[in-house]
């Protein structure tokens, strides 16, 4: 490694030194918490004593009025958490608990001038105008808590809360309404047993969080406080005391679902299968079965998810795999207990399970094909759970069918297999103790492929990851240390193999890497890799990290995982400063700086960028965010498509965002964002204005648009293969995308809604000063790059390719038109109706247009004429589910 790189290293270490020295000596609330307190609590332990119910149980109206509400005793008293830690509320929150043999019963009374309070209707699981809630930390392990809360206008949310997330996707069957009453909005809440994890004792405590929030103030306030600077807020919850006898629930749900779809594909002339609309038919099953009382079996048969909303339109000219989050309900409960990243990928990616075929083959003249949007999920079962010894589980199984394309060729059909059968397999286990404070635990995956058919030899057929994990933290909470070591092994042909170590991902074949070096009899692949961070955080205004990981040239994430690049080694130090008391015109101020340094195996260095952002919270609930990163001449070695690094120009990175107050009816935000090179003139621009209005309770309208100017002088063109050597050629792009996404959502109760997705799409590009690289790591700029003269390089009469002859005694080659303009338009109408508790009515209309032409139409009015004139696919789905228990 270079000087340099080793004082980078000293300067971080000294910015840790300076930030312990900073964060020690500050007048944090940790210096004050009492000796004997082995995690920090500021604020004594609330405790709550609820009663059995003696006489019948309330009816779930909203309205107090039931005689169970004159049982146990009401409790109140909530301080602030936001805006200004331990203040007194602007209003006073009153709240009571009861239970019985099979439910909790929770009634919360937030008194306020009622004029004032927001109203506002949203989606399941969409935190919107005033809300209230309670969570129940039912194990009482201090690790993970059930909340449930209801919005002013009667919205359900219902989440897992850990010290570290708060996943929304967890979806509990309960009940709860609100009422208004004078001076007063009311919240009742039934709550089943079933929905809850606790353990055997007859006496039962449990940790209690009970929480409101203010909109038009942006106001938290909870009955027992949580420091706003804790390390594991789950540590600092309340107490109930007072439940007893109660049983502990096996249960079984069930969830069938039958559903009609008419696809209507824009009609090709002599096209069998784009001839007119199809009709198609399904139905499968949803389970969940509680296997003991701490873990739970989720399986699902034939599952569909045709409500689920579109990805986003993406133009990647990078030679990276885009990343898109999972929206697939069955995927996303629970899947916090499965998550595991090493380095920077992921062990399990759950988008690779139904994913898009993998092979497309090639058509003469004439023929035509249909193939699957995604691969068929047959199965899938998941186990999911949290012992109150402290050992979570999680395990995923699935299989997929194979998949085939039809082609109609001279009058006949033939079938060709586009992705062969597959299992896959991730299990996860992590065990805690002394109360969260140490935590070890384990991966392992697995991916097996029937491949039969040649055509698919190129994918692998076994893939095996495995990972650890270790977090400890000690000195109550305030540091941390954490070590995560991954492994893989990918096993198949020599094609498949081969095609591996030559994807974006590991270019095995790059020249200039003698680290590195293809093996065409290779029929195995393997690598590893790790991170081990130190940390300071929590009980103090000052945190700090301090982060090493590495990823060898052959580690391989990606049958049922995420990585975008192996062979890299990164240094990451950053120190943050979070100032959390109002203070003149703020309501809070947050500081963060890190500098980063990265190198791949060979030693070559890759980057090196400091970065500083900065966050301005108003008291006029407006916020302001500002950053900058300024970065050393970085080396790019996936640019060239598996050609040598490039030495890219030194850049400075700015961004700035505001926003007005979220809480009024009409809101705007907007983002500037901004790249200079200056040594190449290359410049990115990105404006993007957001604009929300809530026409009344129900209705609310929001738009952004997203401009983007891209002015890249070393944008990647084409590599061509000749006597000489491989030509690599790269150009000038001058690209302009505008993307704008449009949502329209009525809540006509908090069981009917309708929302509308729209995203129109356009980027264009055009490709000047086409030039080949000759000297990729040269000092000067300049001498990196040979442009090509005048007559050596032509355009063909059509403009498709462009033909290039260097010069006397050199091979001629050609590459096509790198010239694009891209379109695209998609969007969801969707009706839902939970027409009972977990069961639901949907009516879906789904519209995609897309068009690209390799040619440059530099306008983007008349692209976007142009993408309205393409034809359109028109989707539209009604699909019933049925949720009972048994």
């Amino acid at each position: 490694m270079h000087l340099k790189s080793v004082a980078g290293s000293l300067i971080s270490a000294a910015i840790l030194l300076a930030a312990s020295a900073l964060g020690a000596a500050d007048g944090s609330p940790q210096s004050a918490a009492p000796p004997s307190n082995p995690y920090g609590r500021v604020y004594p332990a609330r405790i709550y004593r609820t009663v059995k119910l003696q006489g019948p149980a309330p009816v779930i109206d909203g309205r107090l009025d039931d005689p169970a509400w004159n049982e146990g005793e009401w409790a109140g008293d909530y301080r602030q958490f936001a805006p200004t830690e331990g203040a007194s509320p602007s209003q006073r929150t009153e709240l009571k608990i009861l239970y019985d043999e099979t439910n909790v019963y929770v009634a919360i009374r937030a008194h306020d001038e009622m004029a004032k309070v927001h109203r506002y209707s949203g989606l399941r699981d969409e935190m919107v105008g005033d809300i209230v809630g309670v969570c129940f930390d039912s194990y009482f392990d201090k690790r993970t808590g059930f909340e449930f809360d209801l919005t002013a206008a009667g919205g359900k949310i219902d989440l897992v809360l850990t010290n570290d997330n708060a996943d929304t996707n967890w979806n509990a069957v309960w009940d709860g309404k609100t009422a208004f009453e004078e001076g007063a909005w009311t919240a009742e809440m039934r709550i089943p047993l079933s929905q809850l994890r606790y353990g055997p004792n007859d006496e039962q405590v449990w940790g209690l969080h009970a929480w409101r929030w203010i909109d038009r103030n942006q106001e938290e306030d909870q009955w027992n406080l949580i420091p706003r600077n804790s390390s594991g807020r789950m540590y600092n919850l309340g107490e109930l005391h007072g439940i007893h006898g109660i049983r502990r629930f096996r249960h079984v749900e069930l969830m069938p679902y039958s559903m009609g779809r008419i696809v209507a594909d824009p009609r090709v002339a002599g096209d069998p299968y784009h001839s007119g609309p199809r009709t198609l038919g399904a139905a499968g099953l949803d389970a969940k079965v509680g296997l003991t009382t701490d873990i739970t079996l989720d399986a699902t048969v034939n599952p569909d998810f045709g409500q689920v909303e579109a990805d986003p339109s993406v133009m990647n000219l990078t030679a990276y795999e885009t990343f898109y989050d999972e929206k697939r309900p069955f995927f996303l409960e629970g899947r916090s207990i499965l998550d595991f990243t090493g380095g920077e990928g992921q062990l399990f990616y759950s988008r690779r399970i139904g994913h898009a075929p993998g092979y497309a083959p090639e058509l003469a003249d004439g023929e035509f094909m249909r193939t699957p949007d995604h691969t068929s999920i047959l199965g899938a079962v998941k186990v999911t759970g949290k012992t109150r010894g402290g050992l979570s589980l999680g395990v995923v199984a699935s299989l997929t069918g194979a998949e085939t394309a039809q082609i109609w060729s001279q009058g006949q059909e033939r079938r060709q297999g586009v992705e062969p059968a597959a299992n896959y397999f991730v299990a996860r286990v992590q065990k805690d103790w002394d109360k969260g404070n140490t935590s070890l635990g384990a991966i392992v995956s697995s991916t097996h492929r029937w491949i039969s058919d040649q055509a698919l030899a190129f994918m692998a057929h076994d893939a095996v990851t495995g990972g650890v994990d270790f977090v400890h933290y000690f000195a109550k909470r305030t540091y941390s240390i954490a070590a995560k070591l991954v492994v893989s092994d990918v096993r198949g042909s020599t094609d498949a193999i081969q095609s591996l170590e030559t994807n974006a991902v590991h270019y095995y074949q790059r020249p200039d890497a003698t680290h590195l070096g293809l093996d065409p009899n290779a029929t195995s692949l393997s690598g590893h890799g790790g991170q081990i961070t130190f940390a300071r955080q929590g009980a103090s205004k000052w945190s700090f990290s301090e982060s090493l990981l590495w990823m060898s040239p052959g580690l391989e994430l990606n049958d049922v995982g995420y990585l975008q690049r192996a062979d890299l080694i990164r240094n990451r130090v950053s120190v943050t400063y979070k100032e959390t008391q109002p203070h003149g015109i703020l309501r809070e101020f947050g500081a963060y700086a890190e500098h980063m340094d990265a190198w791949d195996f060979g030693g070559l260095r890759l980057d090196g960028s400091t970065s500083v952002n900065l966050n301005f919270p108003f008291k006029n609930k407006w916020g302001a965010q500002a950053g900058a990163t300024l970065a050393q001449e970085p080396v790019d070695t996936r640019l060239l498509r598996g050609g040598p690094g490039l030495k890219l120009s030194r850049y400075f990175c700015t961004w700035e965002y505001v926003n007005t107050d979220r809480s009024k009816p009409v809101s705007f935000a907007f983002n500037f964002h901004t790249h200079l090179f200056p040594e190449n003139r290359s410049h990115l621009l990105q404006l993007t204005p957001d604009a929300s209005l809530r026409l009344s309770n129900a209705f609310t309208f929001s738009a952004y648009v997203d401009y983007t100017r891209n002015s890249n002088a070393t944008q990647y063109v084409a590599t061509a293969e000749t006597d000489q050597g491989s030509r690599y050629i790269v150009g000038k792009i001058d690209q302009k995308t505008l993307n704008a996404t449009v949502r329209v959502n009525l809540h006509l109760t908090p069981e009917l809604s309708v929302q509308y997705y729209g995203s129109p799409f356009v980027s264009i590009g055009k490709y000047t000063d086409l030039k080949r690289v000759v000297a990729p790591r040269a000092g000067i700029y300049e001498q990196r790059f040979q442009p090509f003269l005048g007559d050596q390089i032509t355009a063909r009469p059509d403009g498709s390719t462009y033909d290039v002859a260097e010069g006397p005694g050199a091979q001629s080659y050609s590459f096509t038109n790198p010239d694009f303009s891209f379109r695209q338009f998609r969007s969801n109408l969707v009706l839902r109706w939970e027409y009972r508790p977990g069961s639901t009515l949907y009516a879906v209309w789904s519209q995609g247009r897309t068009s690209n032409d390799a040619v440059w139409e530099g306008s983007l009015a008349r692209n976007y004429s142009a993408l309205w004139r393409t034809e359109a696919q028109n989707v539209f789905l009604v699909k019933l589910t049925y949720w009972f228990s048994m």
